[in-house]
């Protein structure tokens, strides 16, 4: 290849690798506002019962498959909108009541029902404004803690 061809390479490449570098950059700036824009979802429960409701999710330890904000671990995303078992209240209520093979265990004879309902109430308050915003509650007491309180 004669030096001129090389030159002549050498700048188309540039001039394609540039072109990608910006139109990844606008993907990224496109893709970040549309995430941002479907983040959130209605929820029309009780914002004291999706809060009563994330202490139970800690204190029986489903943040251990389920990830600590519910986003997925090595048990599913709680904060997806399609689900494999379905995702009305009453498919909700079934699969924390009966399990799900490969994994969920059944709670229906560790929890009442209405510990049930409030874990509920808590999955369906999760991508909404009313989402507990609270990581940690004190085992040796009923009170609940937000990251930034003592």
């Amino acid at each position: 290849m004669r030096w001129s061809q090389r030159l002549v390479v050498g700048a188309l490449c540039g001039a394609v690798l540039t072109g990608c570098d910006s139109k990844s950059q606008v993907e990224v700036g496109r893709s970040e506002t549309a995430a941002s824009s479907v983040a959130l979802r209605p929820f029309s429960g009780d914002s004291a019962v999706a809060q009563a409701g994330r202490v139970l999710f800690l204190q029986n330890n489903c943040y251990g498959c389920h990830g600590g904000l519910a986003g997925g671990g090595m048990g599913p995303s709680l904060r997806d909108t399609v689900w494999k078992f379905g995702g009305s209240d009453s498919a909700i209520y079934r699969s924390i009541h009966d399990g799900r093979p490969m994994g969920m265990p059944t709670w229906g004879n560790t929890l009442s029902p209405s510990d049930m309902k409030t874990l509920v109430v808590y999955i369906r308050s999760l991508r909404s404004s009313a989402e507990p915003k609270l990581f940690f509650w004190a085992a040796n007491s009923d009170t609940a803690r937000g990251a930034g309180r003592p």
